[in-house]
């Protein structure tokens, strides 16, 4: 019993800590909204389902921030405070050997994009049975309030929205998940599972679920599973967390600046379209061969 116990520990007060620290991060913003709106704490979700005010948009932009650094941020911290673990050791973060191969991330990161638009639209094709077409429908309403939200998060009128937008969605989700979800959870799953891959597999497993975006869980688990062997084959945090931040920042800047040409359109259409469907076979080839490489440079520099 005291080996499950010590074998467990780790997870279930990581767990905790996230549960209770997402808890009352969500009572903190919702009383500063409060504070600053006047909107009664029962009426502020559905007051901020009108996504056509800016004010609202920026209310909008507090809660997530004070979401995700309750959720994502603080738990790991905390998480190291307690089992009395350095923080720069234990995530990693004092390896730099690896950061030279930015570029070939870079890269990576351009091949991956046609896969990841072929299985958002294989993923989109998601039909459950009958006796579940509850689950489907609240699925699918999910996902359609999350799009809503994110295309109105990334409605940009000034360089002062690009750069809040580029802290926000980019900066603070790749260091916060990576954190929590490399840092921490699959760590530790490599630890109890002594499988790198169930552990890299396992945390991607979770990343992509916790976001509750279920017509996007395939391309979230496999960019998940990247961000995983990143930081198993780099031994450094920083790598995923610049990929991660690569993700989510390229998409705010080309909100940004392509805005109004269709070229965003084009980018989401990339790999799916009759045109371009021939797109993600050599993706596929060219991101594995590269990918090789990377671990190969990897291994070359950490010997």
């Amino acid at each position: 019993m005291s080996t499950i116990n010590s074998r467990f520990s780790r997870i279930l007060t990581y767990t905790a800590l996230t549960l209770s620290s997402g808890f009352l991060f969500s009572l903190l913003s919702f009383l500063v909204i409060n504070l600053i709106s006047g909107i009664p704490f029962g009426q502020i979700s559905t007051e901020l389902d009108n996504l056509n005010t800016e004010y609202n948009i920026n209310l909008i932009k507090v809660l997530l921030f004070m979401n995700s650094f309750g959720l994502f941020v603080l738990p790991p911290l905390t998480f190291c405070y307690i089992f009395r673990l350095p923080i720069i050791d234990f995530f990693k973060l004092n390896e730099f050997r690896t950061i030279r191969l930015f570029p070939v991330l870079f890269l990576l990161f351009v091949l991956v994009l046609p896969i990841l638009n072929f299985t958002v639209e294989w993923n989109k094709l998601l039909n459950l049975p009958d006796w579940l077409s509850d689950v489907e429908t609240w699925m699918k309403t999910a996902e359609d309030s999350a799009t809503e939200k994110t295309t109105a998060l990334l409605r940009m009128n000034s360089y002062t929205d690009l750069f809040i937008n580029l802290i926000l969605v980019g900066l603070l989700p790749a260091v916060g998940e990576e954190l929590a979800f490399r840092g921490v959870i699959q760590q530790t799953l490599i630890k109890h599972t002594t499988n790198p891959h169930w552990g890299i597999w396992g945390a991607a497993f979770i990343f992509s679920f916790i976001h509750f975006q279920f017509f996007g869980f395939l391309p979230r688990l496999l960019l998940g599973a990247f961000f995983g062997y990143l930081f198993f084959w780099s031994k450094s945090l920083w790598l995923p967390i610049l990929g991660h931040f690569i993700n989510n920042g390229s998409a705010v800047l080309i909100s940004f600046y392509f805005k109004d040409n269709g070229i965003e359109e084009q980018i989401e259409q990339l790999g799916t379209s009759e045109e371009t469907n021939y797109i993600p076979l050599i993706s596929v080839t060219l991101f594995c061969g590269l990918l090789y490489y990377f671990k190969k440079q990897c291994d070359r520099l950490l010997i």
